[in-house]
């Protein structure tokens, strides 16, 4: 490897700094091969357990002449996924990193890797049926990962927003989120594994993309796991009767948020008044409800929260207000169920409530299941309610893995590219949960296992890497090495 030493021709000017009480502060470039991201070898380490990036250039065709190839598919691949697991979501940041001691080492090359022009002409040549073999390969990577059959698997569908750059290929304006973008569907495990990522226009409809993706995913687990239970939770954006039909006639398990109205709130409506009456009974003040459990004056739900708000404004504490709020505010709940039947269902279905009372009125939340037994409780807490976990894996993989720079002109390499952050996720989580630190955020992860000080000496008969001796997560990291 090349030396990175800075020359003394080369310096402009030394860095220099006084504080007081203090000798001088003199900077230099000079520090030899000192990387920053010390950990990628974990990175690593994952990859080769589940084979993820051999398994997905056996997907990726490459039509470039064999003899003027000079970086190949998978150390390209390798380099994108580690970069923007490392938080070097661009290609731009390529320019630069292709000289980094440690990336190379972690890509397994000897000399310069890849630069953004290549890394981009990568990303372009793929195709639709390249990004179907990659779909099913998240499929297969769970299945293979997981050595013991599953008696039940439970899944979490749900959709986000990636906004558009400019006019690309099959943007489409989205009512629901009031801007031009595209509206990924992901699918996770309950140990947060995605299980499926697929790029959709910001407009398509939702509930036809479901039933194709719940169509082959199903045709997919089935084939390795044929006994084994499917349930799915999704919000109210998924209730409809058509995939309704297409879970049951799979037998598989749901567990569906839907919005509210006349015709639930009519069954609701008892237990509503239930609550009114026992919090009422406390002394307690509320807003004033009609028919079906509704507001009857729609302006006293502002001014019950008005009234919170002044609560909140006049507690005694100097701190932790809002904690005495909660402590003090009166919570009301009850659970109940009803078989209600849509005019466009096939079939009558089980409803479960749940109706919180407040100071600020009802709040009543319904979930359609197919489910026989279980009280209506313990399938909204502990069936339904943990469906809200997949929303912090999308914020990894939006917020902290940015998966939503899909600003190439074509879809298809768009799609991909969502591949590429999906695949940088799936690493980190393969390193956190084997190394028991599932809750563990990436952002935390990326911190405290991968941004590392590191001197890489390149010596006769290995490489040997320093890492930095007053790194605080020494701990974490050596048992993140011995696990994965």
């Amino acid at each position: 490897m090349r030396q990175s030493k800075t020359k003394s021709d080369n310096k402009q000017g030394q860095m220099r700094l006084d504080l007081p009480n203090l000798k001088p502060i003199v900077l230099e470039f000079d520090g030899g091969r000192v990387c920053s991201d010390g950990g990628l070898l974990l990175l690593r380490k994952a990859d080769q357990i589940l084979g993820l990036a051999e398994n997905a250039c056996s997907s990726i065709t490459d039509e470039r002449r064999p003899g003027a190839i000079k970086h190949k598919a998978i150390e390209m691949f390798r380099q994108r996924i580690y970069g923007i697991a490392a938080g070097y979501e661009d290609c731009n940041d390529a320019s630069q990193l292709r000289f980094d001691a440690m990336h190379r080492l972690a890509i397994g090359k000897d000399r310069a890797l890849a630069s953004q022009p290549s890394l981009s002409r990568f990303e372009n040549q793929a195709d639709s049926i390249t990004n179907a073999a990659l779909q099913k390969l998240l499929i297969h990577t769970y299945i293979k990962r997981t050595r013991k059959t599953p008696q039940v698997l439970r899944l979490a569908m749900d959709t986000t927003c990636d906004e558009a750059y400019g006019r690309q290929q099959m943007i489409e304006f989205s009512g629901f989120y009031e801007t031009y973008c595209f509206a990924p569907l992901f699918i996770f495990t309950e140990d947060g594994f995605p299980i499926w990522a697929q790029l959709r226009p910001g407009a398509a409809n939702v509930i036809q993309d479901a039933i194709r993706a719940i169509k082959l995913l199903v045709k997919e687990i089935r084939l390795s796991w044929p006994r084994t239970r499917i349930e799915l939770t999704a919000d109210a954006g998924f209730a409809s009767g058509e995939f309704f039909d297409v879970l049951e006639d799979r037998d598989i398990t749901y567990f569906i948020a839907a919005a509210g109205h006349n015709g639930f709130q009519y069954h609701a409506e008892k237990t509503v008044f239930k609550c009114k009456d026992e919090f009422e009974a406390f002394g307690c003040q509320s807003p004033a409800l009609k028919k079906y459990g509704l507001y009857q004056n729609p302006g006293d739900r502002k001014a019950a929260l008005r009234r919170k708000e002044q609560t909140m404004r006049y507690a005694s504490k100097d701190e932790g207000r809002m904690q005495e709020l909660f402590e003090a505010e009166l919570h009301i709940r009850k659970y109940g169920e009803f078989s209600y039947s849509a005019r466009e269902w096939r079939n009558s279905r089980r409803v479960v409530f749940r109706v919180e009372y407040t100071m600020i009125g009802p709040d009543t939340r319904f979930v359609i299941t197919n489910h026989k037994n279980g009280s209506p409780r313990k399938l909204y807490e502990k069936r339904y309610c943990p469906r809200a976990q997949c929303e912090n894996w999308i914020k990894d993989l939006k917020l902290y893995l940015q998966s939503g720079r899909t600003s190439c002109q074509e879809f298809e390499a768009n799609q991909f590219r969502l591949f590429l952050h999906v695949f940088a996720y799936i690493l980190t989580w393969e390193v956190r949960k084997r190394a028991r630190l599932k809750a563990m955020t990436v952002e935390t992860f990326r911190l405290q296992l991968l941004k590392i000080g590191v001197l890489v000496k390149q010596r006769s008969r290995n490489f040997s890497l320093h890492l930095a001796s007053e790194f605080p997560w020494q701990e974490q990291y050596r048992i993140a090495w011995r696990e994965t």
